[in-house]
């Protein structure tokens, strides 16, 4: 009989062991998954507060479009007064309130013999660099000819890379 009851006990012995492992394995899952969850909805809302930013400052920067492209005066100085009296409402996931300098809308002029322009954007990872922009272009004699607003369309692309396509799409046919 020692050897049943022994036989026994050992097996409860390993029944309790493997209950334990089961149920602590269980919570080790479920804390896993609640992780992951809790990751997931970080995520999400993350993407949800950085479209809804591009979205409303985009929205300022096609207002500032029609501005200009109704005004009389389309110069540079006064599309720079335009761009400077106005502040993006959305800054890194929130309200811009209370954060003057990163509200702020970024303009970059060039004024050389190659070309004439004024770039208006927002979300900058440097100083004058953007990440959303239109470019009011000017003749070789500063007056205005059209707003590029190929950036805002997703369609920003350099003029090498376009020479490039066009080339490829040459021999293509």
């Amino acid at each position: 009989m020692d050897i049943k009851k022994l036989s026994l006990i050992a097996l409860v012995a390993a029944s309790v062991i493997t209950n334990l492992v089961l149920f602590m394995g269980k919570g080790s899952a479920a804390s896993k998954a609640q992780a992951e969850v809790k990751k997931a909805r970080e995520d999400a809302a993350y993407v949800r507060s950085q479209t809804n930013d591009i979205i409303l400052n985009n929205n300022l920067l096609w207002s500032i479009i029609d501005s200009t492209w109704k005004s009389p005066d389309k110069s540079r100085a006064a599309i720079k007064r335009l761009a400077d009296s106005q502040r993006v409402p959305r800054c890194n996931g929130k309200a811009c309130a209370g954060n003057e300098e990163e509200a702020r809308l970024r303009t970059n002029i060039v004024s050389n013999a190659q070309e004439r322009n004024i770039t208006v954007g927002w979300g900058s990872s440097g100083k004058t660099s953007m990440k959303y922009s239109f470019k009011v272009v000017y003749d070789n004699r500063d007056r205005f000819a059209t707003i590029d607003v190929s950036d805002l369309l997703g369609q920003g692309i350099s003029a090498s890379e376009a020479e490039t396509e066009t080339e490829e799409e040459g021999e293509e046919e």
